[in-house]
């Protein structure tokens, strides 16, 4: 589908093949319309839940990848904000 190395895409991507394989099941054996709608809504419900956990982790800041004097200065006056 779309690229592979965004996980909010590859994420997207599974949740919408997912909802189609279901939809298949659900015409195939003839799915009560109350029951698709609890379903969909718990689906609605995880697709939410993950992509707020992508984003918490993709809105972390890298840490450096070596320890300097300077790195630990710079992290302190960050820290601060005035």
């Amino acid at each position: 589908m779309g690229d592979n190395t965004n996980p909010t895409r590859i994420v997207r991507d599974a949740f919408i093949d997912m909802t189609l394989y279901l939809e298949c099941l659900f015409l195939l054996h003839g799915v009560n319309d109350l029951l698709v709608e609890d379903i969909i809504r718990c689906m609605e419900e995880g697709y939410a839940k993950t992509m707020r956990g992508l984003k918490k982790v993709s809105d972390r800041k890298p840490r450096p990848k070596r320890r300097t004097a300077v790195d630990r200065f710079l992290q302190k006056l960050e820290q601060e904000r005035i």
